[in-house]
This record gives structure tokens, sequence and C-alpha cells, in this order.
């Protein structure tokens, strides 16, 4: 029983009225961040030279990037209860890690509007920038 009998229950977020973004551009969106996922891998497994080892360990954080994806594509897709639709696609392999990586959380920060204003959806998006940043720092400091 609540503590206040009275009071109305609040709706889920599902009912309020927001701009939960529209599904062709959320898939686009996380489509590109599962491709980032990939090509952060590939440079992961690529690295050589001067400062390989701390750059290898900066871009260890391919699984956590995957996860976190993952966590916001079906976060998006419980919250608006529209299912997203992946086409494939291709992905570019650039020749520098970092470069890559900044290109990746650089387009999280313009296109994040596509997938709406939910504040929880936009934080799951804070996260996976957060990771991106943090690899940006030990590339760009420690290694």
């Amino acid at each position: 029983m609540s503590m206040y009998p009275n009071a109305k229950p609040k709706a889920a977020s599902l009912l309020y009225e927001s701009d939960k973004g529209d599904a062709s551009a959320a898939s686009e969106f996380i489509t590109r961040l599962l491709h980032g996922v990939t090509v952060i891998h590939m440079h992961h497994l690529m690295v050589t030279g001067p400062g390989s080892f701390a750059k290898h360990k900066a871009l260890d954080m391919y699984n956590e990037l995957a996860d976190a994806v993952d966590a916001l594509a079906e976060a998006y897709i419980g919250c608006t209860g529209t299912p997203l639709t992946f086409r494939g696609g291709q992905f570019t392999l650039g020749g520098d890690c970092v470069g890559d990586v900044q290109s990746l959380y650089e387009y999280i920060e313009t296109a994040r509007t596509a997938m709406g204003n939910e504040t929880h959806i936009q934080n799951e998006i804070d996260g996976i920038a957060t990771l991106l940043a943090s690899a940006l720092y030990k590339l760009n400091r420690l290694a």
C-alpha cells in the first residue's frame, strides 16, 4: 500500500509525451556504434611499435563498449516499443586508432538526438561517450 493513498499513480515513461526519436534514425545510430565497436576491436588487435602496449590496453574497452551499445538498443526498444531494423552497411577502418575513436566520439555528440530525448536513453549514451573519452585520454596521454 502506498504511503500516499490519495496520490494518483504516476504513468510509466512509455506514456509520457516526449520525443522518443525515430526508429529508422535510431537504427542508423546503433549501427554506427556497432561498427565503431568492430573498428576499435580491430585496432586493439593491430597496434604495434612504441606505445603499443598502452594503446592495446586503452582499446581493451571494446567489450564494455559492445555491452553498453547493446544496453542502449534494448532500452530504446523497451522505451518506445518499436523494434530496430538493421540493413548492414559498410564501415571504414582508418589508419589511426586515435582518429577512429575521436571520430566515433564526435559522431555520438552530434547525432545522439536520433535516439530521442528520454533522459534514461540519453544517460546510456553518456555512458558510451564516457568510455570513449576515457580511451581517448589513455591514448593521448599514456601511450
